[in-house]
């Protein structure tokens, strides 16, 4: 990779940008200063909200983010991409998980509400991983929904998925499923901006270790997935790199010749 063109690297947060204690490492913090410093052009995309991204994004002063594993899209701070889940569509799938006794938390732009209080444990302890307390209950209507979080383990996905063709399921962890458009994902998104920036796909530099990264590290000109990936996620990447508490990010870029 020439060190001298210009690029869009995009970081992916829980494991990645994060180490396992949910800290970031010094050498991140010291490759993105370089990235920066040379020019390059640096994005955030996560699978989290903007109101859990927000404080990695404002602590790693990030002006460009994806959220909601693509159904946002920030650029200088300003949305620019948006894609919001269909009202009908919707409906139906949330009188689904009211009936399988599945609870649900539904992500407008600026805030998260559950609708559904059937295991409240269960919620608390997925929404941990993500730094995230429990959701207040809904109780005001807002025009745009662009993700639902619903919480259930791999025992109910034939119960409920097959049957939604116009949503994608993205689990995140063990009782976390992300629901967004299936015209959606982080690698159509990123796409998107990149477009809107003047970057040519060949520029695109992505880390990721979540099976949400995969189609990111695929569509990226160099897909790099840390040392802590599964190894379904490091099949679909161009490089593997030490993990996220062993400089990963730091020891790939070097390794890249970026810094």
């Amino acid at each position: 990779m020439a060190a001298s063109k210009k690029k869009m690297v995009v970081f992916d947060i829980d494991g990645t940008l994060l180490g396992s204690n949910k800290k970031v490492l010094f050498s991140t913090l010291e490759a993105l200063t370089r990235l920066k410093e040379q020019g390059h052009t640096l994005f955030v995309a996560t699978g989290r909200s903007l109101l859990y991204a927000k404080p990695i994004i404002q602590l790693l002063g990030f002006q460009n983010y994806i959220v909601c594993n693509g159904a946002i899209g920030f650029v200088d701070h300003q949305q620019t991409f948006g894609n919001e889940l269909a009202s009908a569509d919707l409906f139906e799938l949330l009188n689904r998980f009211s009936q399988e006794k599945v609870d649900a938390v539904i992500v407008t732009l600026n805030q998260l509400y559950r609708v559904s209080s059937f295991d409240l444990e269960k919620m608390r302890r997925a929404m941990s991983y993500v730094g995230g307390a429990l959701p207040p209950v809904h109780n005001q209507a807002e025009a745009l929904i662009y993700q639902v979080l619903a919480f259930y383990d791999h025992s109910m996905e034939q119960a409920i998925e097959p049957h939604f063709s116009t949503f994608d399921f993205v689990r995140w962890h063990d009782d976390g499923v992300d629901i967004i458009p299936a015209s959606g994902s982080k690698a159509t998104t990123i796409l998107e901006l990149a477009g809107q920036l003047g970057f040519d796909r060949e520029d695109i530099l992505s880390f990721g270790d979540g099976l949400n990264d995969r189609e990111m590290l695929q569509t990226s000109g160099i897909g790099v997935a840390m040392g802590n990936a599964t190894l379904t996620v490091k099949k679909s990447a161009d490089m593997i790199t030490d993990t996220n508490d062993d400089d990963g990010i730091f020891n790939a870029l070097r390794r890249l010749s970026l810094i």
